[in-house]
């Protein structure tokens, strides 16, 4: 059985091996192939390194993750509200309420009231925050272009076909109380 990312059990920790295994021993342990690791492990350490890195990337431009997602939603049109854009920047709504007012203090978008609705405002980017958000791209499609080295354009269109299609799949399953 496998568990979270884990290989077979004779993999598990070379140090609980008995001391009196021989050399021999050893060379048909390391020529057996490890099991897959599950693909939410896969997934997983894949979001961890991406998150790691873009923040890395993105914190000479004082973004963080969380803040490039946001604008990069918002600079798409769609006129999301603060909950569409808090689930899609993966944050609470409380959280985005102070990331869009935090942002709009910078001068890196502004609010407007909505014509057909009144309680609603379109949050649009000004021009510093579309040369910030241009400037964080270029940098982010360095970054995804050494990622992806090595795998083709069909590969990566099927990647992304299945990630979505998995989250989609995710979304639908009944919430368990």
């Amino acid at each position: 059985m496998r568990g979270y990312g884990s290989a077979s059990a004779s993999f598990r920790d070379v140090n609980d091996r008995a001391p009196r295994e021989t050399a021999a021993a050893d060379a048909d342990r390391s020529a057996e192939k490890l099991e897959e690791p599950r693909f939410s492990y896969a997934v997983g350490a894949l979001d961890r390194s991406l998150r790691r890195s873009l923040g890395s990337i993105l914190r000479p431009f004082a973004m963080t993750v969380a803040e490039y997602t946001a604008l990069s939603l918002i600079s798409r049109g769609g006129g999301y509200s603060n909950a569409q854009l808090a689930r899609r920047s993966f944050v609470s709504p409380q959280a985005m309420h102070e990331m869009i007012s935090s942002l709009e203090k910078r001068g890196l978008l502004e609010r407007a009231p909505s014509e057909s609705h009144r309680s609603m405002r379109h949050t649009h980017l000004t021009r510093e925050g579309r040369d910030l958000l241009d400037r964080c791209n270029g940098a982010v499609d360095e970054m995804e272009e050494a990622m992806l080295r090595g795998i083709s354009p069909q590969e990566r269109a099927e990647v992304i076909t299945l990630l979505l299609q998995s989250a989609r799949n995710l979304r639908d399953l009944p919430a368990s109380d």
